[in-house]
């Protein structure tokens, strides 16, 4: 079945020039319209009147494919999304795909012909996959692992973000740092772990302090929650491993770090200091309010969509996928300077 793209592709013109054919608006020339239309009848292209109700008659539908909203980032980034989305006047259809594969595939493979385009967190997909979907619908990935496909990302500042958060605490005179959230499987969907491993074990090697293995917590999804936070930190307790500080992968594994640490009667920060990663709404919200790194949430939506612009209106070439690392900053809180923290 032929697609809109392949009506642009055999006209020469953009999707938004041929939706405007489809839908009879005027403000398109008349040659324009005569090399849309012949395209249409040489590919038999037959729109669909339930996707063009969808569409509101327009191609500015575009798709957001996230793993889950249960995950406080998740939630903070389709906010931005829609947010700036909103700003280029387009409108977003999300789907959550639980992180498989299939569910991801079946994102482009059920709405692709509809959509001007497509933001994913992917998770499942292999790179055969991602080069797959690439091609069926201009694409754009908000992510930590990189793909062997020609699919643009924007990417956060996975290990240096961590690494300022030894820094930091080390800065303190913290000098037992443990890690929540690590991941020791080598599988590439867990890619953010990794790099997040690699930015904590870089960070004590630059303050000279040993890597040692009985302070890592690891956790086998990629659901980074509250409930496997506590369980980590419940854990060196149990197992009377002595620490001073926590840097969590994840806001939701810092905050249940400290649900643990003072249900053990232990005091933030002077006992033990913690530390997260996303700057969401709950770290500047919790008690004691949340030391965490900010992954520039706001820009990783502005760029993604610069791409997808670029992708759906044929700037981009296909053969070439580009990477934008977002830019991150270090938010101090109680969690790391107690009551200092309201002096700044």
């Amino acid at each position: 079945m032929s697609t809109m793209h392949d009506v642009a592709r055999r006209a020469g013109v953009s999707l938004k020039t041929v939706s405007r054919v489809v839908n009879g608006e005027p403000s398109v020339s008349d040659h324009t319209r005569k090399k849309v239309t012949t395209a249409i009848a040489e590919l038999d292209f037959r729109p669909n009147s339930v996707a063009r109700q969808l569409r509101t008659g327009r191609t500015d539908l575009i798709g957001l494919a996230l793993p889950h909203l249960s995950q406080p980032y998740f939630s903070a980034l389709a906010e931005a999304i829609m947010r700036e989305a909103e700003r280029h006047e387009l409108t977003v259809l999300i789907e959550l795909t639980g992180g498989e594969a299939e569910a991801e595939l079946a994102m482009a493979r059920e709405h692709g012909p509809y959509l001007g385009g497509l933001l994913m967190y992917p998770v499942g997909l292999s790179d055969g996959q991602a080069r797959s979907l690439a091609a069926t619908v201009p694409t754009v990935f908000m992510s930590e692992r990189a793909y062997d496909a020609p699919v643009d990302r924007v990417a956060m500042a996975n290990r240096e973000g961590v690494r300022a958060q030894v820094a930091h605490m080390v800065s303190l005179g913290y000098t037992r740092i443990a890690a929540l959230g690590a991941d020791h499987s080598g599988q590439p969907e867990h890619a953010a772990a990794h790099l997040r491993m690699e930015g904590y074990r870089a960070g004590l090697r630059d303050a000279g302090l040993p890597y040692l293995p009985e302070l890592v917590h690891e956790v086998s999804t990629t659901d980074w929650n509250r409930q496997e936070g506590a369980a980590g930190v419940r854990r060196l307790i149990e197992r009377g491993i002595r620490f001073d500080a926590v840097v969590a992968f994840a806001d939701g594994l810092a905050l249940g770090a400290l649900h643990a640490v003072q249900e053990a009667g232990l005091r933030v920060p002077a006992d033990v200091a913690v530390a997260g990663f996303d700057d969401t709404d709950d770290a500047r919200y919790s008690y004691p309010s949340l030391t965490s790194v900010a992954p520039g949430t706001a820009q990783i939506a502005r760029e993604a969509l610069v791409l997808l612009g670029d992708r759906m209106n044929g700037a981009a070439t296909q053969d070439a996928g580009r990477l934008i690392v977002a830019d991150f900053e270090l938010t101090v809180r109680e969690s790391t300077l107690g009551g200092m923290a309201g002096w700044g």
